[in-house]
């Protein structure tokens, strides 16, 4: 299952979708911003397949790329905070991409 749909909590059985805790991986991203963590250690801690890997690779890229690299990462958190609540507009994985390529 796609890393962004299981940090959303979306998928084609909701009930099914080994839901990921993002507030967790929030911090993560933040360790790993800082330095105090590594991508391996992302990965393991959060048993990512290799497609879920390449998605994690993304929102790399996209954080490495972004102007205001805070502000990345609160929209990633704030994005999959919307998602978990079911709010219209974040209840996709195609919605929840370009938004986070927007920034």
């Amino acid at each position: 299952m796609p890393l962004i749909d299981r940090l959303a909590g979306i998928g084609p059985d909701p009930e099914q979708v080994d839901k990921l805790p993002v507030d967790t991986f929030y911090c993560c991203m933040l360790e790993l911003a800082e330095g105090q963590v590594t991508k391996a250690q992302i990965v393991s801690y959060f048993s990512l397949d290799a497609g879920e890997e390449t998605e994690l690779d993304w929102i790399i890229a996209q954080y490495q790329a972004a102007l205001d690299k805070p502000k990345y990462l609160e929209v990633l958190r704030t994005c999959f905070v919307l998602a978990e609540s079911q709010i219209p507009l974040y209840d996709s994985n195609a919605e929840i991409t370009a938004r986070l390529t927007v920034v």
